[in-house]
């Protein structure tokens, strides 16, 4: 036996530890968040691009915002999930005239853009279709403040 191939032997079994250790955490670690497809409003720049937005959205509505509950959520997700409810006061796309307020939430990857801290004043929201079942709440693909 030579004298480097204890300490050679040595390495590799190190090496196949690690390797084993990080084989084990790495599927954690993939499966730790969901990614998200890009949001149909995204532009190019990755800001907000109004035109494909109005042409994704099945409704288009102006209102404004209440009844908002807050669910601040800390380390790692940094995000508030707040409910809050949309009143429509005005239909620009796909009108719903039986609807006047659409309860919503802000998701992960579905109506993922988070409410701003002062909600007054009015709101332009683009939605995908209404579920099939009212009991699924209704999402959201992206809203903008209107100037008063």
């Amino acid at each position: 036996m030579y004298p480097n191939a204890t300490s050679e032997l040595v390495w590799r079994r190190l090496c196949a530890i690690a390797l084993g250790a990080v084989l084990l955490i790495m599927p954690n670690l993939a499966c730790a968040t969901k990614a998200c497809l890009p949001s149909p409003c995204e532009g190019r720049t990755g800001g907000p691009d109004y035109e494909k937005c109005w042409n994704a959205a099945a409704w288009v509505a102006v209102g404004t915002v209440s009844d908002v509950v807050h669910h601040k959520q800390g380390d790692p997700l940094h995000k508030d999930f707040a409910e809050f409810t949309f009143n429509v006061q005005s239909w620009e796309k796909g009108a719903e005239p039986g609807t006047k307020k659409m309860r919503l939430q802000v998701g992960w990857c579905e109506s993922p853009v988070p409410l701003p801290p002062n909600t007054d004043g009015p709101f332009r929201f683009y939605g995908p279709a209404a579920p099939a079942d009212p009991t699924v709440r209704r999402e959201y693909l992206y809203f903008q403040r209107l100037a008063l």
